[in-house]
């Protein structure tokens, strides 16, 4: 393999990359020291920059910082070449690929792999490069296949959070159950704010923007602390506080609850006995039904009463689009009573002379 090229001034780029899969492989060859030890040897002498992504993955290339400043140094002429250990470490995304080559081939960019030492300037070379990026392609929705289906026969078989986006009101913590051990969710800080929200709810004079004021007036906690945080965050508006208030992780599910799901056609995993009015549960997407229902591990924070009470109102309240397109009026969603504070919605009337346009206020419970 030919350690030059005929493209423009710019440096030599290394970029190294290792995916949390890879990791888990245990395979050291693509360890990120390993990537760089490699590049930098072939490379000798001249003048290079080294990109590292670790633990990104090789879909695409959005989630990827050094690659998109990489992309952008050879846009701007800085790179003359593009050095790596293999070609599924630039993408592993076959369309993706040929589209990013194709613009660096319009820089005078060219990418050259230490371990496919075929010259992809020559039309045998590029053939074989597109025929190891497809198996790559396979082996990423192979294994993200086994991922999903590893998903769905633990969110079936134990009552343990799953991982992901952990809940408002809950931690999770590691336990063993029945021999097994997994994350299970146990109320955090904001655990009261969940049961204050659905206590008020329930009221039919309740609103949505009237619960946010009295979190506010009655400092109430509803800030979570984050990673890169240290006071903690809030997005506590009326679409969070509206899916918390659906949410069935936060129910303590009796056989009432029971035949609630069971009435709308879910797949319900677990015999009613299961639903002892203490603990939550889990809604998957997924089955021959489209939902699946699993009992889970922690306990639930709100009454299966009172849970059942909130989801007949929201279920009774008319929902407005917030998608940005105006229904019969561009003053949809934008304009607000001046007496009440609440959102306005209109009604076109055809009458024999003109149309008119009626502007009035939606409901308070509706929000």
């Amino acid at each position: 393999m030919r350690k030059s090229t005929k493209t423009n001034d710019g440096i030599t780029a290394i970029y190294v990359r290792r995916s949390v899969s890879d990791k888990d492989k245990g395979n050291n060859s693509l360890s990120i020291s390993a990537q760089k030890e490699e590049c930098i040897r072939f490379v000798g002498e001249c003048n290079y920059r080294i990109y590292c992504d670790d633990g990104k993955s090789g879909k695409d290339v959005m989630h990827r910082p050094a690659f998109m400043q990489m992309m952008s140094d050879a846009r701007e002429g800085l790179i003359s070449r593009i050095i790596v250990k293999k070609y599924d470490r630039f993408s592993r995304n076959m369309r993706e690929y040929l589209n990013i080559t194709d613009e660096l081939d319009r820089y005078g960019v060219t990418v050259y792999s230490l371990s496919e030492p075929f010259n992809t300037e020559t039309k045998e070379g590029r053939m074989m490069r597109n025929n190891l990026l497809n198996f790559a392609e396979f082996e990423r929705e192979t294994i993200a296949a086994r991922v999903a289906d590893a998903f769905q026969t633990k969110a079936r078989e134990t009552g343990f959070y799953q991982g992901g986006k952990v809940q408002f009101g809950y931690t999770p913590e590691r336990r063993t159950i029945n021999g097994k051990t997994g994350s299970v969710l146990v109320p955090s800080e904001n655990a009261e704010a969940v049961r204050v929200a659905y206590e008020l709810y329930q009221n039919p004079d309740m609103s949505l923007l009237k619960i946010i004021d009295y979190f506010r007036e009655n400092n109430i906690n509803v800030t979570r602390a984050t990673p890169r945080t240290k006071t903690g965050i809030s997005n506590m508006d009326r679409s969070h506080l509206s899916r918390i208030l659906e949410n069935p992780l936060y129910v303590r599910a009796d056989k009432e609850v029971y035949a609630y799901f069971s009435s709308k056609g879910y797949e319900m995993l677990d015999d009613i006995e299961a639903y002892d009015g203490i603990h939550g549960l889990f809604v998957h997407a997924g089955g021959e039904q489209g939902y699946f229902v699993k009992v889970a591990y922690h306990e639930g924070l709100v009454p299966a009463d009172t849970w059942l009470r909130v989801q007949d109102k929201k279920s009774h309240n008319q929902k407005f689009n917030n998608n940005g397109v105006a229904l019969n009026s561009w003053l949809v969603g934008m304009m607000k009573c001046g007496n009440c504070d609440m959102l306005c919605t209109s009604i076109t009337a055809l009458t024999s002379k003109a149309e008119h346009t009626v502007i009035f206020t939606i409901t308070e419970e509706k929000l």
